[in-house]
């Protein structure tokens, strides 16, 4: 029997369908969705239009599962730029932030006073949106509850309150 040029023939014990339930990265499952068309005889063509795809993405998948198996498929990482600041300066940057809001006694560090830290104290010249973008990569969120300003009186505040509300 001779196979049109086009078709890879998967003879794998793998339930690519099973696989594709379990699979949580949507563009993998899509992939494995079409191995296990492919491998129940069903042409590049059919596939590339039931998964709303085009017909070399579904070749290429077959290719890369017949090279590489399931590691074939699946994405590779490493695309696009890299983060400028360093991952293993990442607990530094956490301890100065942390320090720094410490002496800062009343108040809250803004984004623009964590921008300064990084480009005074790390040397990089970050705009303020990627400045939240590295906050969020390293887990640190600023986010409490209101403060207080360190003259405020407690006492004078609740009497304050019940005062307002007999007057009023």
């Amino acid at each position: 029997m001779v196979l049109p040029a086009n078709k890879v023939v998967i003879n794998s014990e793998i339930d690519f369908l099973a696989l594709s339930k379990i699979e949580k990265k949507p563009r993998v499952r899509i992939r494995l969705l079409a191995l296990a068309h492919v491998k129940d005889g069903t042409s590049y063509r059919e596939v590339a239009n039931m998964l709303k795809v085009t017909f070399r993405s579904v070749q290429t998948w077959a290719n890369k599962f017949k090279n590489s198996g399931i590691e074939g498929i699946k994405d590779k990482g490493g695309s696009g730029q890299k983060p400028f600041f360093p991952r293993e300066r990442e607990e530094e940057l956490k301890s100065v932030i942390s320090e720094r809001q410490a002496k800062k006694g009343g108040g809250r560090l803004t984004g623009t006073d964590i921008q300064k830290i990084v480009n005074e104290e790390f040397g990089i010249g970050y705009a303020l949106r990627t400045t939240y973008d590295l906050l969020h990569r390293i887990n640190f969120v600023c986010i409490t509850s209101r403060s207080k300003h360190p003259k405020s009186d407690q006492k004078a505040q609740e009497e304050f309150k019940k005062n307002f509300k007999k007057k009023s």
